[in-house]
């Protein structure tokens, strides 16, 4: 009998294997091990090189523009690079607050980076010696209490659905339910080990150590993400001592090298060891890997409408973008630097391309904008007047983002980085065209007394 996959399916699969984030990509799970191979090319793209021609632009994100789409003040790059490197977010929390005051309008309000913002705020004021770590692992039980409430239900509803399958596509779900809940209460789980999945993990450290700028930190990633292509693809009985020779052989670069105790490294060297040795081990829930077993599991089942009702459920597991006991669930699993980058991360200054480049846009300063991560991450390469419909008050923030340009012009701030003030005016002419003429910015400040500005 031919496969029948529903429109929706189709469409929910493609989203899985295109995400940007490989850890969509992969199944931790013991009993549908492996990775989408489609998702391969995404490790090679994880640093990004920096756009051309916007160095000019850069230079102004050190100045707080606001985003051209939600308003907010954006953070430097460079300024979290360096908080990094001085190892700003392993300190006592009052002392990371103190850093981190001037820019707490940076934080967009309603977001959950916001919220736990002011948990680990307000907490800091109650313990002011525990770092941010420290001080989620303290409120922990009361979110996962919180997010269990919200999960349980749903799990009880996917099993209803599986009551009213074949006994194998019931025991499949049955098992996925079970390694969800041993998880969630932190009991020990048996986890194959993923070639793929250990090599993705390599990369993301990589990718924050780069952060910090430490040359001979990035000597040894480099070093490591070499060695560690001698991994084989395939986990067997005829591979297993293959990749336990080259996980043994990256333990000792590792143990030899200035990340010696890098914690994560060596969680990831001794987690990778006990699943080749296939010991149990404890792991986080992730609302990903659940849902992408669960469609694993569902795709060969010959039912269009069981497998779009299967999709329907698991997608109901609160996110961690929209869920705060899912974010606090989510961050407090990693150290006090991870957890500061996150929090940060969605505020950072990010050259926008005002037309994508996917859709022709050049890299040039006058299709060059200036948005938070992410809101440029959620625009993908939406047409402009489209966005303009997602997010209303673009014209209003637009303007502010003129009108704070045309202050730094005024103060001299262009001269003094040597950047051309026609900058402000062919930005607004490019919202124009782009906003097929709805969008008009008032650069009009820009000629009050400076005649000589064309």
């Amino acid at each position: 009998m031919k496969q029948r996959y529903s429109a929706n399916f189709k469409r929910y699969k493609r989203e899985i294997q295109s995400s940007s984030d490989w850890r969509d990509c992969f199944s931790d799970n013991f009993y549908s091990a492996g990775v989408n191979e489609d998702c391969l090319p995404s490790i090679n793209s994880l640093s990004l090189a920096p756009i051309q021609n916007s160095s000019k632009l850069r230079m102004l994100f050190a100045y707080r523009l606001p985003c051209m789409y939600s308003g907010i003040p954006m953070i430097e790059p460079k300024l979290l690079s360096r908080w990094m490197k001085n190892k700003v977010f392993s300190r006592p929390a009052p002392e990371v607050f103190e850093i981190l005051s001037p820019y707490a309008d940076s934080f967009q309000a309603g977001t959950m980076e916001a919220e736990a913002f002011k948990i680990l705020y307000e907490r800091s004021k109650i313990n002011p010696r525990k770092n941010l770590k420290e001080i989620l692992t303290e409120v922990k039980p009361i979110y996962s209490r919180i997010l269990r409430k919200a999960q349980t239900p749903i799990f009880h509803e996917l099993l209803e659905v599986a009551k009213n399958l074949p006994k194998d596509y019931q025991q499949r779900f049955e098992l996925l339910v079970q390694d969800a809940e041993n998880k969630l209460n932190e009991r020990p789980v048996l986890i194959p080990f993923s070639s793929y999945e250990f090599k993705y993990k390599l990369c993301k450290i990589k990718d924050d150590i780069a952060n910090g700028q430490n040359l001979k930190a990035k000597k040894v990633m480099n070093k490591l993400i070499k060695e560690s292509k001698h991994l084989s693809n395939v986990t067997n009985d005829k591979t297993i001592g293959n990749q336990k020779k080259v996980i043994r052989f990256l333990e000792y670069i590792l143990k030899k090298s200035i990340l010696r105790n890098h914690e994560q490294l060596k969680e990831l060297i001794e987690i990778s060891k006990s699943k080749l040795n296939k010991e149990e081990i404890i792991v986080p829930f992730t609302r990903k890997s659940f849902i992408y077993d669960a469609v694993r599991i569902i795709e060969s089942y010959p039912d269009a409408d069981i497998q779009d009702k299967v999709i329907d459920i698991v997608q109901k597991l609160p996110t961690s973008q929209t869920f705060l006991a899912a974010y606090i669930m989510k961050i407090a699993t990693e150290p006090s630097e991870k957890i500061g980058y996150r929090l940060i991360w969605p505020s950072l200054a990010s050259i926008e391309h005002l037309l994508p480049r996917s859709c022709g846009g050049q890299d040039i300063m006058a299709n060059f904008g200036g948005a938070t991560t992410r809101e440029n991450s959620a625009r993908k390469s939406i047409d402009f007047v489209e966005q303009l419909e997602r997010r209303p008050d673009t014209p209003k923030y637009c303007q502010m983002y003129v009108d704070r340009l045309i202050e730094l012009y005024r103060d001299g701030t262009f001269d003094k980085l040597n950047v051309n003030p026609k900058y402000i005016t062919d930005f607004a002419k490019t919202i124009f065209v782009q906003s097929r003429r709805k969008v008009k910015l008032d650069v009009s400040k820009m000629y009050r007394n400076n005649s000589e500005v064309a």
